[in-house]
């Protein structure tokens, strides 16, 4: 049951009932016919309100999972292709159990999947800005995924608390750290496909544009690149150190990065150890010609 504009949403497991609050005796709520949304959620946990709107995780009779927004009896889906991939991977009864959850911070507003082994997360305010679904997914660890240590999110006291789900210690969202509980954790995040026309390019230099500096005393971390010409399999992975505590004009650049015949994805990759602030990626690309 979610209460959105005065009206109370009735979530079941294909289809979404509004109710409105007429008064009267016996029973004050009086279905509206017109405003039911021929889609229902996958758990009682697996929705919530988001951006004035019901987003839940669900599907109607005869369709994949996938993730939505519903007003109006209207629903519009919000998940990409490999949202869709990722949710599919998992059993029916493995999706009962997830939560779903929203966070309004700094000119973005998020929508939280907790997994079992992950943690989805969709940006309203910048797919909004870009006129495309932007996700991202969290992971509290350093290899493969594993399920991400923070949810329950609540402002109070001037900052944002949260709970572990694997203990019962609470914790607060900081930006002057980037480990989970104490627990070193990894971030990485590719580009999209480069591309020129069938013809190679000679990659001379590529430079991450970051705030540098921010990094706990006596640690000296590294961050990493590497490219794919397959969209499965990445070259070896090239590191660079990104400085010691206060060195902000660190730059982080990697030389001779070789070519492509086609087309290439790079990928960098780093620890919650290099707590950087990353604004850009600068590129020095010479096109091959025909």
């Amino acid at each position: 049951m979610i209460k959105l504009r005065n009206e109370i949403y009735a979530i079941n497991a294909n289809t979404i009932e509004v109710f409105d609050n007429v008064g009267g005796d016996f029973f004050p709520f009086n279905r509206i016919d017109g405003a039911q949304v021929q889609k229902g959620a996958v758990g009682t946990q697996a929705c919530c309100e988001f951006m004035q709107r019901v987003a839940f995780v669900g599907n109607a009779r005869n369709e994949a999972p996938s993730v939505y927004l519903a007003a109006n009896a209207t629903t519009e889906k919000i998940a990409t292709r490999e949202i869709d991939q990722i949710l599919e991977g998992y059993s029916q009864a493995t999706l009962s159990q997830i939560l779903v959850e929203s966070r309004v911070e700094k000119d973005h507003t998020f929508l939280y999947i907790h997994l079992p082994d992950r943690t989805l997360v969709f940006d309203g305010m910048t797919s909004a800005a870009l006129q495309q679904p932007v996700w991202f997914v969290l992971t509290t660890t350093t290899v493969g995924f594993a399920q991400y240590r923070a949810r329950n999110f609540i402002y109070c006291y001037d900052k944002w608390i949260v709970g572990d789900p694997q203990s019962s210690n609470l914790g607060i969202i900081s930006e002057s750290i980037s480990s989970h509980w104490g627990q070193v954790v990894r971030w990485e995040f590719g580009t999209t496909i480069v591309y020129n026309e069938s013809f190679g390019a000679v990659f001379h230099q590529m430079e991450l544009v970051s705030l540098t500096g921010s990094i706990a005393l006596g640690i000296d971390p590294t961050i990493s690149t590497s490219y794919s010409i397959d969209g499965k399999t990445y070259s070896q992975d090239r590191f660079i150190k990104v400085g010691t505590t206060g060195s902000p004009a660190k730059r982080l650049v990697w030389f001779q990065q070789g070519f492509m015949r086609n087309w290439r994805l790079q990928r960098f990759r780093g620890t919650s150890d290099a707590h950087l602030s990353i604004a850009r990626l600068e590129a020095q690309i010479e096109p091959m010609a025909a």
